[in-house]
């Protein structure tokens, strides 16, 4: 039996329906994140998100439920997007130090997003105990992350001998404000 191919249509050259569908989600997601990092969570309505996109209310709810999966959908796409950095600087870093790095300027990088500046705004944002948990769970992921480079890094004597724990607090504390004054030019 011979394998159909089921031909595209416009021949490639238009985004098929999935992919379309695709990014006016992470358009409308974009658009939250700005919105929830500018003016707050809790201050922030769909009615506002939906002005902002030049978009009707009941056109965000096609691609979210509701405000609170916009919120725990950005903060997945930003913790993702934490791990892709640090997945880079695990690939192209040589010793830890080198790794540590490079996830650092990933990280800030990231932070510097809609995305990245939502997650920092949010952290401490009353949601539902579920949203919470998995946003907290997102937090830990990144910690970890940057503990276990900091722990290779001791093992390996490119980091002097320190507390891992309380020095990943440290880099956080630190570069998590860089968002609050870095701005483009």
């Amino acid at each position: 039996m011979v394998a159909r191919i089921k031909p595209q249509r416009w021949n490639g050259s238009v985004p098929g329906r999935e992919d379309q569908r695709e990014r006016k989600r992470v358009a409308i997601l974009g658009a939250a994140a700005k919105l929830f990092a500018e003016r707050g969570y809790h201050e922030t309505s769909l009615d506002d998100i939906a002005t902002f996109l030049h978009v009707t209310k009941p056109t965000l709810y096609y691609y979210v439920r509701n405000k609170e999966e916009m919120l725990a959908q950005i903060a997945a796409e930003a913790v993702a997007g934490v791990e892709g950095c640090y997945a880079a600087a695990v690939r192209d870093g040589g010793d830890a130090l080198e790794r540590l790095g490079l996830f650092v300027r990933g990280y800030v990088a990231m932070m510097d997003t809609a995305f990245g500046r939502c997650l920092l705004a949010i952290r401490h944002t009353r949601v539902s105990k579920a949203t919470h948990a998995a946003m907290e769970s997102g937090f830990r992921r990144i910690d970890a992350l940057a503990r276990r480079l900091v722990e290779a890094g001791i093992a390996e004597g490119s980091i002097a001998p320190c507390d891992a724990r309380v020095a990943t607090f440290v880099l956080f504390g630190a570069v998590n404000w860089v968002p609050h004054w870095l701005r483009a030019g």
